[in-house]
């Protein structure tokens, strides 16, 4: 019954009296009824009118309607034609005069029927509501695996609901496990061990058809060994070069390789490799004396070095529309720490204020400082814009006014790493955190105003390295930060600073430019 009361109650005619049942039901305020004779159908709910039926009931009682002509009635306040409306209320206070109810009184009965029954459930249909409720939130909390992957496998062509649903399980406790060709199936699963598989019905370009082939393959098979195999033992008449790029992109080919790059690399050869298998399988191919030729030799497969990591996460959301093993925001995590008073999902243990007060839609005065990487911008016409942003902790939205998008649209671009400065409060719609935006600033200003050391770890030097560097580092000139270079191969080790002259701004497109050097392996910057 509480339940059912809850469904319906959320409604815009109910809402307003929600402190009032509240209220009565704890016992703080005096239950009353708009006339005596309607407290057996109104008991239930504390004197207020919940549902259609309760209105229906009391144009039959107050007003002496039939039920049928109560139901027209129930219909004509769900149309608010205004006409009609003027009609009923004049047969109500009719109705009502029999009993010796006045016409103010039976038109205030009357108004308080009109504002619930435009909007109120029907009880039967709100019970079917909560009986959903009941026994999904019973399995939520019993076996949370098993339901998750069900609700992830059930919207597995909508993106946002992917990441809420990945959202919500990561607070449960549940570990999500990446796509994996020698695991996964079409769906999500879960697994003995409590967490979820993730299933390659979620990663674009890939159709329902070529992962049914895969998996059947692997069922003849037991487990794939290499990209060579695999490709070997799927029948090419099921998927295409796009269907493995999607999984390669994903990581659901990670046990296959060396890593990502080298799988993309060996991809092109190892289906031609299989083709050709095929084609000679097909043909019949013998020797002069009948008997099968000889096994082609095995094809040598060459690999390479792993993708950069923001190439390797952008293919990842690419396929997925999210990130699994990663986040671009990763790689800033120390500056980020220096700098911001928590990450987005930790913003429920560091708000002072309280979340369920009457002031709860104003913003609050606590200043929050945040990082994230922009993932929409909403422009509200002159009235501004909403940036919904994410860290690897969660996502929120960033709401900023006229005045602040146009000092700031600039920098509102999508995937941008920005840091955002301004008031936190609980958004009545959604009833998750928003922030009010006074302040954005680039992660590449922050990194700049904060970077102490910018690290170079290189495995050999060029003749020309130096005039390379000196090049790269000519726009970032002027800076505090210091170039320390670490040189690291089989024949020793060495560390060295470089002076003052060559002190840089110490940016993340710095550190991208100079990594993208021959020789070069790492750079990266030391903060205060």
């Amino acid at each position: 019954e509480d339940l059912i009361a809850l469904v319906s109650l959320y409604r815009p005619g109910p809402m307003d009296l929600i402190p009032d049942y509240v209220a009565r039901k704890q016992g703080k305020q005096a239950i009353e009824y708009p006339d005596k004779r309607v407290e057996p159908i109104l008991r239930e709910t504390y004197g207020i009118m919940v549902y259609q039926e309760q209105v229906m009931q009391m144009a039959q009682i107050v007003g002496h309607y039939t039920l049928g002509a109560a139901d027209l009635l129930r219909r004509a306040m769900g149309k608010k034609k205004a006409d009609e409306m003027a009609r009923h209320r004049d047969t109500f206070r009719a109705g009502a005069a029999q009993d010796g109810i006045d016409a103010d009184t039976a038109d205030r009965i009357f108004d308080q029927m009109e504002k619930f029954a435009g909007y109120g459930f029907n009880k039967s249909h709100a019970a079917a509501y909560a009986l959903i409720a009941y026994q999904t939130g019973w399995l939520k909390t019993h076996y949370p695996a098993e339901f998750m992957a069900a609700v992830l496998s059930s919207d597995m062509d909508n993106t946002d609901k992917i990441v809420n649903f990945l959202d919500e399980s990561r607070a449960l406790g549940l570990k999500v496990l990446p796509p994996d060709v020698n695991s996964s199936t079409w769906q999500f699963q879960a697994l003995r061990d409590g967490s979820i598989r993730y299933g390659m019905g979620a990663i674009k370009g890939v159709g329902r058809g070529a992962v049914d082939e895969l998996v059947g393959a692997r069922e003849q098979i037991g487990v794939f060994q290499g990209v060579g195999e695999l490709c070997e033992q799927v029948s090419a008449a099921r998927v295409n070069k796009r269907f493995y790029e999607a999984l390669i992109n994903c990581g659901a080919m990670d046990s296959l390789g060396r890593n990502r790059a080298s799988l993309a690399l060996q991809l092109p050869e190892a289906m031609r490799s299989a083709e050709q298998k095929s084609r000679d399988a097909l043909s019949g191919q013998h020797d002069m004396f009948g008997a099968s030729s000889a096994a082609a030799p095995p094809v040598i497969l060459a690999e390479t070095q792993e993708w950069p990591i923001d190439r390797l996460l952008a293919a990842e959301r690419e396929s997925l529309g999210i990130y699994l093993s990663g986040h671009p925001m990763d790689r800033w995590r120390d500056l980020v720490s220096k700098l911001v008073t928590c990450q987005i999902g930790e913003i429920e243990k560091n708000y002072k204020g309280k979340r369920d007060d009457e002031k709860r839609s104003h913003y609050a005065s606590q200043t929050f400082t945040l990082a994230g990487q922009v993932l929409l911008v909403r422009r509200r016409g002159e009235k501004g814009a909403t940036v919904l942003v994410e860290d690897a902790s969660g996502r929120m939205e960033m709401s900023f006014f006229n005045d602040m998008y146009v000092e700031y649209g600039e920098l509102l671009s999508r995937d941008a790493i920005l840091l955002f400065e301004g008031g936190v409060s609980v958004d009545n719609f959604t009833g998750g955190w928003m922030m009010r935006c006074t302040r954005v600033t680039t992660i590449g200003d922050a990194s700049a105003q904060q970077a102490r050391v910018l690290r170079l770890t290189i495995n050999r030097v060029e003749a020309d390295f130096n005039e390379q560097l000196r090049t790269i580092i000519e726009p970032f000139r002027g800076g505090a930060t210091t170039i320390r270079i670490v040189l690291n191969n089989s024949v020793g080790h060495a560390e060295l600073e470089l002076g003052p002259e060559w002190r840089v701004r110490g940016e993340p497109a710095l550190c991208q430019a100079i990594e993208a050097m021959d020789g070069v392996i790492e750079a990266e910057l030391r903060y205060r």
